[in-house]
């Protein structure tokens, strides 16, 4: 999620709204969370941060699973789930295969 083709891009903002949270206890060591989200991203045409290139905005839901590793509860996975997009997410994230 921190590769500079994702969210470490420095010319890509973002905010995460989480809400409405549901949790399953697994196992004694594993839990998982469900929230519902709205992530707003903006990337830019510069460094400036003053210009918006594009604007994408995701509403769903993101599964989290935790593990306890030595006494200390850690990420262990995510997976998100779109209902709808406002605007052009699919041009905020440059990955390959990912243009329209």
């Amino acid at each position: 999620m921190s590769s500079p083709e994702l969210l470490g891009n420095p010319l890509i903002l973002t905010q995460h709204l989480i809400g409405a949270a549901s949790y399953e206890c697994i196992s004694e060591d594993e839990i998982s969370a469900t929230y519902q989200i709205r992530a707003a991203h903006q990337s830019y045409t510069d460094s400036s941060l003053e210009v918006v290139a594009h604007r994408g905005h995701g509403h769903g839901n993101v599964k989290h699973w935790y593990k306890r590793v030595d006494g200390v509860w850690k990420l262990a996975g995510v997976r998100p789930e779109m209902y709808w997009v406002e605007h052009e997410l699919s041009k905020i994230f440059t990955r390959p295969g990912n243009e329209e």
